[in-house]
């Protein structure tokens, strides 16, 4: 009659755990020192994941028989698994000298070992192993894989393939032969290793997430996003492919799925700085700065010492005017890494904005030499010095230029740079032609990542600011704001002498020039969160009541404070675009200061086409800078209209004409007094951050009116599509 214990075995072997685990169960109520039975049942509490009940009963088999050496080796495997590495090793030593010849003893040490991160003594244990059983298919997938945290490549890649030639239906060999091949860039060859992994192991997720990462590579986009999405149904708690996804979402150029994708990552596993650093720049694609910002700063308290991440907290700290903080990041990132170009060229963006060029050219020049093809530093370089730059310069843009592996963008970058070197130089065929290849591949760049323009939805949302803010708007919301004179707001459109203004006001001793504020828009597109709606703000403004547009003017002004002295009694937004907001700025702020800034369209036009704007995406095509201006004609004649608040028209080619009328007309539209040092703006060492930080360094100056002529024959295509010449 067969024993409790053998038929436990048997039913063991027959893969009847449950059965298996109840019948030692029995056996130990009545024989609590029975080892096979214990044993049996901490293997089985094992392969159920309770690691450490199994502990527990493998440890009482192991003082039960001291002397059996696959007890010691199952207590180790326990150990290891519950997270008690020292005592694996331990347990494996042991079982290795019960019994010399043990491949799989090694093999447990093996793991044990990298588990403790002692990497070459876990490698000699596999290839002990291995020498024992040369066949041993596991023990060569485990070497592979200690031998490439040791970045031993090229070996470990031979014992996965040893892995896989010894055990073809080895699901961990075939995923790790994959992963290396991808490595390597060799996905075509991954692709049947990884579709294997798949096939012995359909219920796992990792073998998918491996799967879409070669598909992915292989362009196979839509199959990849299959792959990632039937990973994460397996295993929803699993930050990696909820990434994956997101990453590959943004390499089709939609960032804003993209960021759904790695905000969950980030939830999942919430201390993986590259998460977070990933989930910033995503932020930053879509102008995001402030979620970007605390998306770094996430990352650099987890890992301080990454200094690209550093780098780029600067440029999104700069791009929110925190410019001493984006200096102090500069300055850490380049302890961190003195060759890192990128912080060496932000740096140099620093000191053209606070009027130090010599030290901007210093900065951008160690960043190429640093970097010799780095085209955003040789674009920047040249874009300062212009028609100063010398041949050396022209012939390293022109060498990169050369490389047909520069990408679009890049590329884009240098031949804007060269437009407005060949401009200084007074060749506009040669500048023109560089503007034309220039803007046709920013246009196909954002198209590809479906950032293009749409000038119909555009349109519509000047429909909307028209139908929104009219005259039973003003009449309704009449007094609702705040009646604080501080704010003064400079719009028009780009390019249109809104820097001028601005410098010649922040000349004055009791105005502060803020720059570019994306305060009021943010302003506008908060209104629906505000109110605890989800529907867009135009849709909104009818459930706005006077409180709430006073409490927005407050946070505001909070803003401002923030960004000005205390002393300064007019604070000065110089947003071109927030033309748009006018009707929300003049309820919010109905004592404020609106100048609208005029200048010939055709110049206008030019100098847009001429400007390698990062954030405005109607510029780089003709028909798009046609349908805006149409739209801005449109939206300004409506505010002339219906604006309850004064608009204060500047026209450029009237302020470079005469520049102390318009300035004092400036001053007293501000309610101040005269003050002489509004003559000097040139002289003002305040920090500018614009297209035109070169130019309001320099006194004023004719050559920028009429402009347009210089390029009559070579743009006329541009010229004859806008809406019409003259002042805009």
């Amino acid at each position: 009659m067969q024993t409790p214990f053998a038929t436990a075995l048997q039913l063991f072997r027959g893969g009847n755990s449950p059965a298996a685990a109840q019948m030692c169960q029995r056996i130990l109520a009545t024989d609590p020192d029975h080892p096979e039975a214990a044993h049996l049942l901490g293997v089985l509490r094992l392969q159920e994941g309770a690691a450490q009940e199994a502990v527990e009963w493998i440890g009482r088999a192991v003082v039960a028989r001291p002397n059996v050496s696959d007890f010691h080796l199952d207590l180790a495997e326990a150990y290891r698994v519950s997270g008690q590495g020292q005592r694996a090793v331990g347990c494996c030593r042991t079982a290795l000298r019960l019994r010399t010849h043990n491949p799989a003893g090694f093999n447990t040490l093996g793991l044990a070992l990298m588990d403790l991160r002692r990497l070459s003594e876990a490698v000699d244990a596999f290839r002990q192993a291995i020498e024992q059983r040369p066949d041993f298919a596991a023990a060569h997938n485990n070497l592979g894989v200690a031998l490439l945290s040791l970045d031993q490549s090229d070996e470990a890649l031979d014992h996965f393939r040893q892995a896989v030639s010894l055990a073809p239906d080895f699901a961990p060999g075939r995923a790790n032969l994959g992963r290396s091949l991808l490595a390597r860039g060799r996905a075509e060859e991954a692709l049947p290793h990884n579709e294997a992994a798949v096939r012995l192991q359909p219920s796992a997720a990792d073998p998918h997430t491996d799967l879409a990462n070669v598909l992915w590579a292989l362009g196979r986009f839509r199959e990849a996003r299959s792959g990632y999405l039937e990973a994460i149904r397996l295993a929803p708690d699993r930050a990696v492919p909820h990434a994956n996804l997101g990453r590959l979402l943004r390499a089709e150029g939609r960032p804003g799925e993209a960021t759904i994708w790695l905000k969950t990552a980030v939830e999942l596993d919430p201390e993986n700085p590259a998460f977070w650093d990933e989930l910033a720049d995503l932020h930053w694609e879509t102008d995001d700065f402030p979620a970007a910002i605390t998306c770094w700063e996430r990352t650099l308290a987890l890992d301080p010492r990454r200094a690209a991440a550093r780098n780029a907290l600067g440029w999104a700290l700069q791009e929110e005017g925190r410019l001493s903080e984006a200096g102090d990041c500069y300055r850490t990132a380049l302890k961190l890494q003195p060759d890192l170009a990128p912080a060496h060229l932000n740096t140099g963006v620093l000191h053209e904005e606070h009027g130090d060029l010599a030290a901007a050219e210093a900065a951008y020049r160690e960043a190429i030499r640093l970097q010799p093809s780095y085209a955003l530093a040789h674009s920047r370089l040249a874009t300062l010095l212009r028609g100063k730059l010398p041949d050396a310069d022209l012939a390293a843009i022109n060498a990169c230029l050369a490389n047909p592996q520069l990408d679009e963008s890049p590329r884009a970058r240098l031949l804007f740079a060269l437009a407005h070197v060949a401009d200084a130089r007074g060749d506009a065929p040669q500048a023109a032609d560089c503007l034309r290849q220039a803007n046709a591949l920013s246009l196909t760049v954002d198209r590809r990542r479906m950032r293009g323009y749409d000038p119909a939805e555009h349109d519509r949302f000047v429909e909307g600011l028209i139908d929104g803010f009219g005259p039973a708007w003003f009449a309704r919301t009449a007094g609702a704001g705040s009646p604080s004179r501080r704010p003064v707001f400079v719009v028009g459109l780009p390019r249109s002498g809104t820097t001028l203004v601005e410098q010649i006001l922040a000349s004055h001793p009791a105005v502060h020039g803020a720059g570019e504020l994306a305060t009021a828009r943010r302003g506008f597109e908060s209104i629906p969160a505000s109110l605890g709606r989800t529907d867009p703000p135009l849709r909104s403004l009818t459930h706005l009541d006077p409180a709430m547009i006073h409490r927005l003017a407050d946070q505001h002004l909070d803003q401002l404070r923030r960004l000005a002295p205390d002393r300064a009694e007019r604070v000065v937004d110089k947003m071109p675009e927030n033309y748009l907001y006018l009707g929300w700025i003049a309820s919010m702020f109905p004592n404020a200061v609106l100048i609208h800034c005029c200048r010939d369209l055709r110049d206008i036009a030019l100098s847009c086409w001429m400007t390698d704007f990062r954030t405005l995406r109607w510029t780089s095509d003709i028909n798009s800078i046609t349908s805006r201006f149409r739209a801005y004609h449109r939206l300004m004649g409506h505010w002339q209209a219906v604006c309850p608040v004064t608009i204060h028209q500047v026209h450029y080619e009237e302020t470079v004409a005469d520049l102390e009328a318009v300035a004092r007309r400036l001053v007293q539209a501000c309610g101040l007094e005269w003050h002489p040092s509004c003559l000097e703006f040139h002289q003002n060492k305040r920090t500018v951050r614009t297209a035109s930080v070169t130019q309001v360094r320099q006194p004023i100056y004719s050559t920028s009116v009429a402009r347009w002529k210089k390029y009559k024959r070579e743009l006329s295509d541009l010229f004859a599509l806008l809406p019409q010449t003259g002042q805009g």
